[in-house]
């Protein structure tokens, strides 16, 4: 899943980009933490496990994602706190509700992801 958590951390730096080049320097730093997960998966996958061939156990990469997972609703707590909104505090809720769905759905389709791997791991080792 190392690939697709990193076209996920593009999308999202697009949307900051596109952010910043209008103006709104409060949303892109909000919407920047959206990027902290997938950075995680995508930095342990590919980097640490595959390129500099450093063992990970499965609870050490369930333990960064949800470490991630945590840092990032906190960043993005306070990010919102900070913001200064043209329209209500509803949006700021909405935005913080959706942004903290997205992190937990993902972190639990790529700990999903770890689980099956450690299964078909063990299958190995009886067969």
């Amino acid at each position: 899943m190392a690939i697709e958590c990193g076209v996920i951390c593009v999308v999202f730096i697009l949307l900051v980009l596109i952010f910043f080049r209008r103006g709104d320097k409060e949303w892109a730093i909000a919407t920047l933490p959206l990027t902290l997960l997938p950075f995680a998966d995508f930095v342990l996958e590919l980097i640490v496990t595959k390129l500099m061939k450093v063992e990970v156990t499965a609870f050490a990469a369930i333990l960064v994602l949800v470490c991630a997972v945590v840092a990032s609703a906190a960043w993005i707590g306070a990010a919102m706190n900070g913001l200064k909104l043209k329209h209500s505090k509803r949006t700021a809720a909405t935005f913080i509700a959706i942004s903290n769905v997205f992190n937990v759905a993902l972190a639990v389709i790529l700990i999903m992801d770890i689980m099956v791997r450690v299964e078909q791991q063990l299958e190995a080792l009886i067969h």
